[in-house]
């Protein structure tokens, strides 16, 4: 039996919504800018650990369920989380293999690829992008990955 087979999806499923509550709470102005990606980085971690078990049907449904909450285009996010989620999932053997910096600066690259996808709907839809705060969650989201991974894999352990 793989290790794919022996993930069931409660660990998937319950982080996902932890992810997704920790994206709606709200904060101060002066924090929100600051905030990480959490549901983002729960998909990246699934699509690297288990893609069968969290993968890209959880990319997409955490997508939609994004542009419900913030009310923005529908497919915008799911859109760029299965495009980033895919490219995570293609280099998930090698991540394994990588160092925590080495991570860290791959899912900074993937993170700012998710960004600029939802950069470029914002342009195509006419929605004026001038925030320089949206970079800041790809530089956030590295720096909180190796807490992510360890909290999920612990979780995924159990």
């Amino acid at each position: 039996m793989t290790r794919d087979q022996r993930i069931g999806r409660t660990p998937v499923v319950l982080s996902a919504f932890v992810a997704l509550t920790l994206a709606i709470v709200p904060l101060p102005r002066v924090l929100e800018p600051l905030r990480p990606d959490f549901l983002v980085l729960v998909v990246f971690y699934w699509s690297i650990e288990s893609p069968r078990a969290g993968g890209l049907a959880l990319a997409f449904i955490a997508g939609l369920a994004i542009d419900v909450i913030k009310g923005v285009v529908l497919g915008e996010h799911a859109l760029a989380l299965v495009l980033t989620a895919a490219w995570a999932t293609h280099l998930r053997l090698r991540l394994r293999l990588f160092s925590v910096l080495q991570q860290c600066v791959t899912i900074f690259v993937l993170l700012a690829a998710y960004q600029f996808v939802l950069f470029w709907v914002d342009g195509a839809t006419g929605y004026p992008v001038t925030a320089w705060a949206r970079w800041l969650a790809p530089v956030i989201g590295a720096l909180v990955w190796p807490l992510v991974t360890g909290t999920l894999s612990r979780l995924h352990e159990r």
